[in-house]
């Protein structure tokens, strides 16, 4: 037992250390609004109305998804190919043009089509996380391929766990005071830049370019 918390321990880290990069950019833009807030000033985010919940209810959303997936994969065999994941690195793309375009705008749209609900930041968030996952898929698959049930289900449960952990890491780090002091100088600049540049990375490590040849 010991065996397989270490082994799915060292799996998780192993598959989601750039999700700590994706955590501090989606806690930034909260930290972000909230100065400009404070300080008077627009918005100038990509998704102005993005809270902390919504940012661990998408994790978990879009984690659970590429788990559901790994799991059905390692019971028939199914999988889907790693670059039709990487699609959906289009997401943080768009969310950081739109970002770059708010802030050339120096304010915030007051048309409804621009307020951003709690149910599409949560759908955005587990669509970045999901589209992250291509190598999660990977690994995951034979490792539930190759354990017991009993084994699995103690493996779920430190998943979800390290989860748990890595947003409070994300959190915490984001309110670091070097990195919050970056942060508030720098964020409505660098989180729109940083997530297109996410985007790209994610379509690229996934083979998706691929895709796009005729």
């Amino acid at each position: 037992m010991l065996t397989t918390i270490i082994s799915s321990i060292v799996a998780f880290a192993s598959t989601n250390v750039d999700d700590i990069f994706i955590l501090m950019a989606l806690f930034s833009q909260i930290r972000a609004a909230k100065v400009a807030g404070e300080n008077g000033e627009a918005a100038v985010l990509a998704n102005p109305g993005l809270q902390s919940r919504h940012i661990v209810i998408g994790q978990y959303l879009g984690f659970t998804s590429l788990v559901a997936l790994s799991i059905f994969g390692a019971l028939s065999s199914f999988f889907i190919p790693v670059p039709w994941i990487g699609i959906l690195g289009l997401v943080p793309i768009y969310m950081g043009v739109k970002g770059l375009l708010n802030l050339r705008k120096g304010e915030e749209d007051d048309d409804d089509d621009n307020k951003i609900s709690g149910t599409g930041s949560v759908l955005k968030v587990a669509a970045i996380t999901f589209s992250n996952g291509g190598d999660n898929i990977a690994i995951y698959i034979p490792i539930f391929a190759s354990q017991t049930i009993a084994n699995n289900a103690f493996t779920l449960i430190v998943f979800f766990i390290m989860l748990a952990l890595w947003c409070f890491l994300g959190y915490k780090l984001v309110k670091a005071p070097v990195v919050a002091k970056v942060l508030e100088r720098y964020g409505h600049v660098a989180v729109p830049i940083v997530l297109i540049g996410l985007g790209l990375f994610i379509l690229y490590h996934s083979g998706s370019f691929s895709l796009l040849d005729f």
